[in-house]
């Protein structure tokens, strides 16, 4: 009797990677310059409900990177596009067509499995239309909404102080603000009094919201503090205790106010002249993601998945369990 090795036969994965390789590379070169794809994602339970977050890295990772240790997380509301479209940037940066065989297909594939957010097998999913001008939007509409143009943007390939992206074929890079404007650090990053951004803003804190008034007080932010005058006197924030500042947007996605919140207080600021707003939340979004780029990562009970990795710094796909 003879024994026949059975020849691996190609998946329909496969298959349709290797029918639309140069559609999913024409279609990311055009997407990946408007979304950024996340470095990875994770899948959340809390109170037996599964969510996914999204990581997103500087690729610049230049010298006083905001994102050296830690990565610019969101949830999302939709994992069913945010995953389709990692899968397609997957395939866009790999040099042969993925299968359903490769690892990093198969923690996508983990991932969309676990949430079971909608009645569709990932197989469907990935050998779908790529997502339209409408999902596209659905996706920036999330990145605005959580801060993330405040702090990152689109860079020449080598603004980390390498040539190899150029090299590499990838001319454009998502990097911080700071790896984008090197020349800026100093005085983001000084711990002294020099002010980085300073001028009257409107003000609204209290512990009762029903009872809070607007009123005017000159804010100074350095590097290490937000100081405030007023008729009742200055007082001081330490950036180091600002844990995250939210921002209500109105026509056109244009800032109008921000809370900042510290703990279990929060405060409202606002432009007397509504102008400038824009300049002071992204001010104040880069002097926070540095201070917590000092702090070391949350310890998680995580899964690693390894295999195909993705980004200059080869991030794997993480499954946790919160």
């Amino acid at each position: 009797m003879s024994v026949f090795e059975p020849y691996p036969m190609r998946d329909t994965v496969q298959h349709f990677c290797e029918k639309h390789l140069d559609k999913i590379k024409i279609y990311m070169d055009k997407v990946s310059s408007k979304i950024p794809p996340p470095a990875k994602c994770t899948i959340e339970e809390r109170r037996h409900k599964k969510s996914a977050k999204l990581h997103f890295a500087c690729q610049a990772r230049g010298q006083h990177c905001l994102y050296s240790k830690t990565f610019f997380t969101m949830r999302t509301r939709n994992p069913r596009i945010w995953i389709h479209l990692m899968f397609i940037a997957l395939q866009a940066r790999s040099p042969h067509a993925l299968s359903s065989r490769d690892a990093s297909v198969t923690s996508l594939k983990h991932c969309w499995d676990m949430l079971k957010c909608e009645n569709k097998t990932f197989l469907t999913l990935v050998t779908s239309a790529f997502p339209c001008s409408k999902d596209q939007e659905m996706l920036l509409n999330e990145l605005r909404h959580s801060g993330f143009f405040d702090v990152f943007q689109l860079c020449p390939g080598n603004i980390g102080g390498s040539s190899s992206h150029i090299e590499n074929g990838i001319k454009f890079q998502w990097g911080c603000f700071l790896c984008a404007h090197p020349e800026r650090a100093v005085g983001f990053l000084r711990g002294d009094t020099q002010p980085v951004i300073e001028g009257q803003l409107k003000e609204k804190k209290g512990k009762w919201k029903l009872f809070r008034r607007w009123r005017t007080r000159y804010f100074t932010l350095s590097g290490a503090h937000l100081s405030c005058k007023g008729s009742s006197g200055g007082e001081s924030i330490d950036v180091n205790q600002i844990r995250s500042v939210k921002v209500s947007r109105g026509a056109r996605n244009i800032p109008k106010a921000f809370e900042i919140f510290t703990g279990n207080q929060s405060l409202i600021l606002k432009p007397k002249d509504g102008k400038n707003a824009e300049e002071w939340v992204q001010c104040l979004s880069i002097v926070v993601a540095h201070s917590h780029a000092k702090e070391l990562p949350a310890k998680t009970h995580c899964l690693i998945y390894r295999g195909y990795t993705f980004g200059p710094k080869d991030f794997p796909f993480l499954v946790t369990w919160m």
